[in-house]
């Protein structure tokens, strides 16, 4: 028996050595978790159009397996090296995440754009001044839009629905961009939408053609509290404010909203515009 037990002790010593040389050598070669200096990036501005940056991953020694660019103006992209066209003037603070064998880190910078970038606008009577070139598009009773003092504002609530649009003309594989400024005390139960699409407003009925360029959302977390501001910077449903059609033609250029509760003045939009991106 004690020959036994003895032998037992050596196979449990060798187990043990065994399992020990294996762990270090395991933390021997861990990989380094990165720090934020490995998510740094330079930027240039484009000689031919200063409202577009080049952003390019500056440690190209880091051996990340994805980066991400958050843009500063609720719009993103990927890979080392990428490009942003900004069609409004302003200061963008822009965030660069990697993820690496060892873990993920960011970097922050910021650029700031000078001037608009301004094409032809495609939208009649963008500033508000009266309703002329919008029609009215009721879908369900409890919500009211009136023109006054150059904006348009959504009331009510009640589960109702309503919206405006008008028809814009759009050229093949153009890239535009839609905005407004926004603002209300903070909805309840509420959506404020943009959509463009082809197909052709009905009254009474839902419009979601196009699926929704620009959103405020209270179930999606924007639009409870009260916001004030550019609609592609406080949007957070559906997309950036950006389409293109592959075909050249008419479109509709749809606004609406609705909901239980659109605060206590209602949803005010002016300025509204649809230019080349």
């Amino acid at each position: 028996m004690r020959y036994k037990n003895i032998t037992i002790l050596i196979w449990s010593f060798l187990i043990i050595s065994t399992f020990s040389n294996c762990s270090g050598n395991a933390d021997d070669t861990l990989v380094k978790e990165p720090a934020a200096g490995d998510a740094a990036f330079t930027y240039d501005y484009d000689i031919d159009n200063p409202n577009r940056v080049l952003f390019k991953a500056a440690n190209e020694g880091v051996n990340a397996w994805y980066s991400h660019w958050l843009f500063g103006d609720n719009t993103s992209g990927e890979g080392t090296e990428v490009s942003k066209t900004y069609p409004l003037k302003g200061q963008y603070v822009v965030r660069h995440k990697i993820f690496t064998e060892g873990g993920t880190a960011e970097y922050y910078d910021s650029v700031r754009i000078e001037a608009d970038l301004l094409g032809a606008d495609l939208v009649e009577n963008g500033e508000l001044n009266g309703e002329d070139a919008w029609e009215l598009l009721p879908i369900a009773d409890g919500v009211e839009i009136t023109f006054e003092n150059g904006q348009a504002s959504w009331t009510g609530g009640g589960w109702g629905h309503a919206g405006i649009y008008q028809a814009i003309e759009v050229e093949a594989g153009t890239l535009y961009q839609i905005n407004m400024e926004i603002k209300g005390e903070g909805m309840t139960d509420c959506w404020f939408e943009v959509y463009v699409g082809k197909a052709s407003p009905v009254a009474y009925q839902d419009y979601t053609d196009g699926g929704i360029r620009l959103g405020l959302n209270t179930w999606e977390g924007c639009g409870g509290e009260p916001f004030d501001g550019l609609f592609s910077t406080l949007s957070c449903s559906g997309g950036d404010g950006t389409f293109e059609f592959p075909d050249a033609g008419l479109v509709y250029l749809v606004i609406r909203s609705g909901g239980v509760d659109l605060g206590t003045n209602g949803v005010r939009i002016d300025n509204i515009s649809v230019r080349p991106f």
